[in-house]
């Protein structure tokens, strides 16, 4: 696959491999760093990180354009029958290659209970 050459087509590249489950393209658009914050997020989220999601149904992306540290940062809300989980996702080129330099919750929001 060729390179994303903007930071919004390898967010858009990321979400999509997070709802296929591509723990290889996942860990390609990651540094040490931000695995290490991915690890920590799980139990943050109460169950709702997208890497304990169910079938991830959809995402939505949304872009807050280059910040002040040099990076561009992305909310993505991922869905599913569980809820909805938001990260906020901060891209950098390093080494001619988009990477995720930081990562964080913003929300998870568990679905409400089928009415019965």
């Amino acid at each position: 696959m060729t390179q994303p050459t903007s930071a919004r087509e390898a967010a858009d590249r990321n979400a999509q491999a997070i709802m296929s489950g591509n723990l290889s393209q996942l860990m390609a658009d990651i540094t040490p760093e931000v695995l290490a914050q991915v690890m920590a997020m799980g139990a943050q989220a109460g169950g709702l990180s997208p890497a304990q999601m169910p079938n991830i149904e959809g995402y939505d992306l949304k872009d807050f354009g280059p910040q002040e540290d040099g990076g561009e940062l992305f909310h993505v809300t991922f869905r599913s029958s569980a809820g909805t989980a938001t990260l906020g996702a901060t891209w950098k080129q390093l080494m001619g290659q988009w990477k995720i330099v930081a990562v964080n919750l913003v929300s998870a929001e568990p679905a409400p209970p089928a009415a019965g």
